[in-house]
This record gives C-alpha cells, structure tokens and sequence, in this order.
C-alpha cells in the first residue's frame, strides 16, 4: 500500500475553524490536500446568571463541542462546575470536548442524536429530576420535550450562535469548478444546509461534491439536499478519517 493513499485527494473542511484539527493533520499525512475554509462561525452569547439559576441543582447534558466550551465557561462564570452532578453528552465527540476541557466523563449513546440520548438508560426514570441542557441559539425542542414527557424538569441555557460566514464562499466555488476528485466535510447538519446554501447562491450551477457527514441523520439530511453522503460512524477524528480511507480510491 501507499505511504500516502489519499494522494490526488482535495479536503475542504467547512467547519467552523479548530485549532489543530486532527482531522486535517490526518488527512494530509496520508496524502490529501485539506483546506479549512468555514462557512459558520462560532459566536459565544452573553448569558444572563439567571438563566443558570437552575443549573446548580441540576444534571448537565451537552449538545454540542460548542456547547461544552461556551456552556462550561457560562458556568465557571456563574460559580458552578461539573464535578458532583451527572453529564451527558450527544455523542463521542462532544463527550470527549467534556474530558479534554473539565478531565471528566460523560455518558453518551452509540447513535449521536437527540434519539440515541434519549434512549439512554439514565434518562429513562426522570420524573422529578432536574436537567440543565446547554445548547446554541434555536436548537431543537426534541430533547427538551422528550425529558419532559417523562416528567424531568428541563432548563435550556443557549451559549453560542452560528453565523454565515462568507469570505470563504470564492474559494470554495473555485475548488467545486476544479477538476479532480473533491470532498467536502461537514461535521453538523447545520454545515450541510450552508453548503446546500451556498451551491444555491452559486450562478455557476456548481455541483454538489460528495459530503463526509457523521451518522445516519445527517447523511439523510445530506441525501435529501442532492449530496452523495460518505458516512461515518460518529463525528471523532479517528472514525471521520477512517471513512475517507474507505471511500477514497485514487485513478490507477
């Protein structure tokens, strides 16, 4: 085999911006050109100490990597800290930004959605159990929902919003209309709607590169707006870069 198999292989990882990524340090070792060109970014919101009144009491469940970072420095803020209390998280990823940012644990499903959280055993008999959901601006109401239907009492602390981010959108046109073999990484659903977004606003009538996505959900969301999903078992560096391996076979 190749010491660099994923040779002739262009990356875009579109993402807001991470320092480090792994993802793309991997990628580039075995061969791929990666471009980091984010079409979100990451804003923090201010948050009232109110709105953590309820935290203190609480078990602690995390959407996001971004909720982890701004719902963890949100709480620090207030006072609190996440020893002492139960935490959740809605994947391996998120989980794994806890251990990396607080050095503790948190109990996460296989299925990184809101329906593989709530099928977690320790969220099955809440009913009078106080939960504190960190999550970004308009986030879904499932999770919410769902824990109250079993009767927990749910609080929703919004920590961070996305924002278009556009002075990529150039360059990213210029890869689509390059020839060669092209893929696109979206780690989150809502990077898959701001590419769709931006092929939309293209006058080109660029066409949709095929789409590294974590997990079931996204790539039917990626599927459903005209992209050929390539699939990953979670949103982890390790098992994203594991799927472009598996996918990527360069010309003889």
């Amino acid at each position: 085999m190749s010491s660099a198999p994923l040779t002739g292989l262009r990356v875009l990882i579109l993402r807001p911006e991470r320092r480090g990524d792994p993802l793309a340090a991997g990628l580039a070792k075995g061969g791929a050109e990666v471009f980091c060109l984010p079409l979100l970014r990451i804003e923090p919101l201010a948050v009232a100490p109110g709105a953590l009144a309820r935290a203190a009491g609480a078990d602690w469940i995390f959407v996001s990597r971004h909720a982890v970072r701004h719902g963890l420095a949100a709480a620090t803020a207030a006072g609190l800290t996440a020893s002492g209390r139960g935490l959740y998280a809605v994947g391996a990823a998120t989980a794994e930004a806890l251990r990396q940012e607080c050095g503790m644990a948190a109990r996460y499903p296989a299925e990184p959605t809101t329906a593989g959280l709530l099928k977690l055993p320790e969220l099955q008999a809440v009913r009078g159990r106080a939960l504190m959901v960190f999550r970004g601006s308009g986030g879904r109401d499932a999770l919410p929902k769902g824990l109250r239907e079993r009767g927990a009492e749910v609080s929703c602390c919004e920590v961070y919003r996305q924002v278009a981010e556009l002075r990529w959108a150039d360059s990213i046109r210029e890869h689509l209309a390059r020839p060669g073999p092209l893929l696109a990484v979206a780690h989150s659903g809502s990077v898959v709607r701001a590419l769709h977004a931006l092929l939309e606003r293209s006058p080109g009538g660029d066409p949709a590169p095929p789409c590294l996505v974590p997990g079931t959900r996204v790539a039917a969301m990626a599927r459903a707006l005209g992209f050929e999903p390539v699939v990953a078992g979670d949103a982890l560096p390790r098992q994203m870069e594991r799927a472009v391996y598996g996918w990527y076979t360069p010309a003889a």
